[in-house]
């Protein structure tokens, strides 16, 4: 696993919003934040890998990935597959306020960017060039990248215009052999790790099973293990009081040694400097 595997703090700085719009690979590996992101692809082909499934990255696609939800983009740039995207990390509270006085827009908000609510993908491809011009100007609002609530706000109106009114759940692909695997890493993550019990349990080769899931999400099972190992340590360090050597144990260490080191090479924090700084958030 790289240095680069980790939780990934968005610094909103009192703004609503962390707007970027990119040319350039993809972060490649699984991460999660504290607020919502919402992902607009304008150009290239890729993978997204959310809720154990896998979604195809494309141009005119929309990605709303809800908070603290384990997710990965995969984009292969290249001369001939051109990656362009847009990031929008929000901050939810002061947008949801700021639309106090348009109720069917905060509440088609609220609904889409709840922690508990399905990460979701548009295909906007027919509004494209009106996407276009919307970031094109929010992103001329201010050159400091101050953004007010307000514009916000505005923007999110606008792109909500183009979706359904309720949350609806992404299609995956089909059923694929890494959402299988995915799907058992859920189920077993807090349990000691055996790729053999894994193949055999989904009917695989033990060398297929691994080529398989790199094959489809551009990355190793032991790394997509670890990650939701730590993710879920994270979630018990920000809500509960157990103790260091209780999470370890819960999310499927052996020795609460190896889960600290394994924490703060992907954190770079240590479990308990983790926990101190979220509850001072």
């Amino acid at each position: 696993m790289t240095e680069t595997q980790q939780l990934e703090r968005i610094t909103l700085e009192h703004q609503a919003i962390s707007f970027n719009r990119m040319q350039g690979s993809s972060a490649r590996y699984y991460h999660w934040h504290q607020c919502v992101e919402l992902l607009y692809i304008t150009c290239g082909y890729g993978i997204v890998v959310v809720d154990n499934q896998h979604y195809t990255a494309r141009p005119g696609r929309l990605f709303l990935f809800p908070p603290f939800r384990l997710h990965k983009v995969h984009v292969d740039d290249s001369e001939r597959n051109q990656y362009y995207r847009t990031t929008m990390h929000i901050d939810q509270s002061a947008v949801e306020s700021t639309l106090l006085h348009f109720p069917r827009f905060q509440s088609q908000f609220s609904l889409a960017t709840a922690s508990h609510a399905p990460a979701q993908a548009w295909d906007l491809s027919e509004y494209a060039a009106f996407m276009e011009t919307i970031l094109t100007r929010f992103e001329a609002v201010n050159a400091s990248r101050q953004y007010p609530a307000e514009e916000v706000a505005f923007l999110m109106m606008q792109i909500m215009a183009l979706l359904p009114a309720q949350p609806v759940m992404m299609k995956p692909q089909q059923q694929t052999a890494s959402a299988r695997i995915m799907q058992w890493v859920e189920n077993h993550y807090n349990e000691k790790f055996s790729l053999d019990t894994l193949a055999r349990d989904i009917g695989f080769s033990r060398s297929y099973t691994s080529r398989i899931f790199r094959q489809q999400t551009g990355g190793s099972i032991h790394e997509y293990l670890m990650t939701r190992r730590l993710k879920r340590s994270c979630d018990l360090l920000r809500t509960t009081c157990m103790s260091i050597d209780a999470i370890a144990e819960e999310v499927g260490f052996t020795e609460v040694t190896y889960f600290i080191t394994c924490f703060k090479k992907l954190i770079r924090q240590t479990p308990l400097q983790y926990r101190k700084r979220v509850s001072g958030d």
